[in-house]
């Protein structure tokens, strides 16, 4: 069995330049796509800090119990 670097290696040059010109294309569009979609669909920056502020405080719960402790 040959490994995933053997196997690219063998592959025709030109294949290997549009197999990373492909790669190239997927990361700009999904690059452009989540800035348009930013755009698109704005965040409410407090609202969304005092969602994540209610739901960090709804998780903590206090588990501190009464311990005396001496120092040596």
């Amino acid at each position: 069995m040959k490994s995933f670097w053997v196997s690219y290696k063998s592959l025709p040059p030109r294949t290997r330049v549009y197999l990373g010109l492909g790669g190239i294309a997927v990361a700009l569009t999904g690059h452009y796509v989540s800035d348009w979609l930013e755009k698109k669909f704005p965040v409410d920056s407090q609202a969304t800090e005092r969602n994540a502020s209610n739901n960090l405080s709804s998780q903590i719960t206090n588990t501190s119990q009464n311990i005396n402790v001496k120092n040596k």
